[in-house]
């Protein structure tokens, strides 16, 4: 009985050493010390196959404890700002964490750290405690909160200035507001940033379907060619909200007129205007020295909010481009005619040739046909006269004898061939003429020019005719149209 006591008493004995040795948990690793009157206690543990590794993952655990207390995360959307300036923070608590030391960041240190070894699984397990001073604490909290709300900002004021704005009938100013706003939400990693997003472009999208452009002048004008009355148009930028018509002040618009070029061709120019208080614009247009039909085209002018949009990811895109579609339908188109009053005047058109070795490769009445569609097109009255050979160049008192007794006027051409070249399987002609507009009564030349044009046909005789009628058509009767009151 004896020996079975002291056996028992020896086995307590072992046990009790053995306890003794073992070191003891820390209680902060079974559970996170709450904040006291100064400090805000964090915890960070992870395990690794290797000390440094485990070290590594438990500060970063560490640090996303502390980035939860303050509500905050980083993702590579973040702004260039907010990454930069969490970064360094990340950064500054880690270096406190591998070395130690205090002062690097106000109020923080590592207050201990305690390592597991599992020889059976060989991991490592480290744990890292951590204090924050919570005055200090709360002070970086608060500013990564307004980091963050700028980032909100971004977008809430611009939303809010839109709203506004479009209280007040100013719905340019709004749209671009909001455009200013889907820009924001699309380049951060604000909350619900796509929602934001799409909801701003709603909005935008929602005002431009209310704007129309009407034409308050007179339609088809007619402009005496020559004169020097410019074509004046009236237009109103106009939304119908809530069944009430009204117009929208201060609204960019692009006035697009015709212009003659330097080279005699037609061109267009632009012209930017502004909408005044009731959304009425009215604009002149130089007068443009040429008989024909031109169109003026008014639109609103969204350059400055497409230059908004044009930073947006590409998942923003289609509500960019439905903006963008919608703005750019908004426009009118206006037309009107610069007049001749040569047109009527009775006008006989001949041709002859100056070299008669020609009048076999060279029809001249391809181009008085054509010349003669071109200017009974714009109302001319023309008879065409033929001019015999044996009078060569007709002087005044020749013309008025062979045109017609109703002619007021004579238009006297020559034609020639100057080349006929083959270029693979077509024929490349080229021509030239003189053509002189004559006043019968007066006896003076109204108009003189030389011109020249090419063809090209499958055979000769085609390259010549298509020559012709580029010459007498187009070339010859744009000039005439420009130079006869």
């Amino acid at each position: 009985m004896k020996k079975s006591i002291i056996i028992w008493m020896v086995i307590f004995f072992l046990l009790v050493a053995s306890c003794a040795s073992a070191p003891s948990i820390p209680e902060w690793v079974k559970k996170t010390p709450s904040p006291d009157a100064k400090y805000t206690y964090f915890v960070g543990s992870s395990s690794a196959k290797d000390s440094a590794t485990a070290l590594n993952d438990a500060t970063a655990a560490l640090i996303a404890g502390i980035m939860q207390y303050m509500g905050v995360s980083i993702s590579v959307e973040s702004s260039a700002e907010a990454k930069a300036s969490l970064s360094e923070y990340e950064a500054q608590i880690t270096q406190t964490v591998k070395t130690e030391s205090k002062g690097r960041l106000s109020g923080f240190e590592v207050v201990e750290k305690y390592i597991q070894s599992d020889k059976k699984t060989g991991l490592y397990t480290v744990h890292v405690l951590a204090r924050y001073e919570t005055k200090e604490l709360n002070k970086e909290k608060a500013r990564i909160e307004s980091l963050l709300k700028e980032k909100a900002d971004a977008v809430a004021i611009p939303e809010q200035k839109g709203d506004s704005a479009a209280n007040e009938g100013h719905l340019i100013d709004a749209i671009r507001a909001y455009a200013e706003a889907m820009s924001a939400a699309g380049s951060s990693d604000i909350e619900n940033a796509q929602i934001k997003l799409e909801r701003n472009a709603k909005k935008a999208s929602a005002l431009a379907a209310t704007l129309k452009l009407v034409v308050l002048s007179p339609s088809n004008q007619e402009i005496p060619l020559g004169s020097t009355n410019a074509p004046s148009f009236v237009v109103k930028l106009i939304t119908n909200r809530r069944g009430i018509e009204e117009g929208v002040p201060g609204a960019p618009l692009v006035v697009t007129y015709p212009r003659r070029l330097t080279s005699g061709r037609m061109g267009t120019t632009t012209q930017q205007v502004f909408t005044n208080q009731d959304g009425i614009v009215s604009f002149d247009v130089p007068v443009v020295e040429l008989a024909g039909d031109y169109q003026v085209t008014v639109q609103l002018d969204f350059g400055s909010i497409a230059d908004i949009l044009g930073g947006l990811p590409g998942w923003a895109l289609p509500y960019m481009e439905a903006l963008e579609s919608d703005l750019s339908g908004i426009r009118v188109y206006m037309s009107y005619k610069v007049v001749s009053a040569a047109k009527s005047v009775p006008t006989a058109i001949g041709v002859y040739l100056k070299d008669q070795t020609q009048k076999g490769s060279l029809d001249p009445e391809t181009f008085v046909k054509s010349l003669e569609e071109a200017l009974v097109k714009e109302g001319f009255s023309i008879f065409t006269t033929k001019i015999s050979a044996e009078y060569g160049k007709p002087d005044i008192a020749q013309l008025k004898a062979i045109a017609p007794t109703q002619a007021k006027r004579f238009i006297l051409a020559t034609v020639e061939l100057v080349s006929i070249n083959k270029e693979d399987s077509f024929f490349i002609a080229s021509v030239t003429g003189s053509l002189s507009a004559i006043d019968l009564i007066e006896g003076n030349t109204l108009y003189s020019g030389s011109k020249g044009a090419q063809g090209m046909g499958l055979s000769e005789a085609e390259a010549i005719s298509a020559a012709l009628r580029t010459l007498g058509g187009q070339v010859f009767a744009k000039e005439l149209l420009a130079a006869l009151r």
